[in-house]
């Protein structure tokens, strides 16, 4: 495999990652809600992600670093799609939701410091339960299902393709992992889209009182 396709590869997802981020941003503003905290965290996570790994490529950062540190948007981003899944449950208030939100950055403090070299264990355990916990209890909020597991399969399709040494198997890989992040933002954007929605109704209920 040509080191230049996985180069160019990289700082193309690391640019498409940096401008879905900035829409975002743009689309909903600041991060003063909990859900959208969550949305912009993990929005975040793949940016860094993607863009330390295109620097790695580039030279601009040692690759000991990069394999330290990676461990920090891995699981930071994989355990706030586990909370995004139980936040979808509605059943806790605004309060439990900020107090939530700050837990995958402590999550990712500690796992970096201590066990950084599982961090893909912890990912797959995170994007598993997250999964498991949409089909078990949450009933409703179809498009997020449908989101999470279009972005869970290819994942799991793109880890496949990675164990198996065949060019044209591994340029399918890295189209799923493409796949992956674009509705890893879909996702990200629908919960943007229910923040708004609970701003408009908080606002609606100070009007009323």
């Amino acid at each position: 495999m040509d080191s230049s396709f996985l180069t160019g590869l990289h700082i193309s997802l690391a640019l498409f990652s940096c401008l879905f981020l900035v829409k975002l941003i743009i689309q909903f503003g600041l991060p003063n809600h909990p859900v959208r905290f969550l949305s912009y965290l993990v929005s975040f996570c793949i940016v860094a992600y993607f863009t330390s790994q295109a620097f790695t490529d580039l030279g601009l950062l040692s690759p000991w670093v990069w394999i330290k540190w990676r461990a920090f948007p891995i699981v930071a981003g994989g355990f706030c799609l586990l909370l995004q899944t139980i936040t979808l449950l509605g059943t806790m208030n605004f309060l439990q939701q900020r107090i939530i939100s700050r837990l995958p950055l402590i999550v990712a403090i500690l796992s970096t410091a201590f066990f950084s070299e599982f961090a893909d264990a912890l990912f797959s355990i995170f994007l598993l339960s997250g999964g498991l916990f949409l089909i078990v209890f949450v009933r409703k909020s179809r498009y997020q299902k449908r989101l999470y597991l279009k972005m869970s399969l290819m994942f799991i399709g793109s880890l496949i393709c990675s164990y198996i040494s065949y060019y044209f198997v591994y340029l399918i890989g890295q189209v799923f992992l493409c796949l992956t992040v674009f509705y890893a933002f879909l996702f990200q954007q629908s919960f943007g889209i229910l923040a708004l929605i609970d701003d408009h109704r908080q606002e609606s209920e100070g009007d009323l009182k």
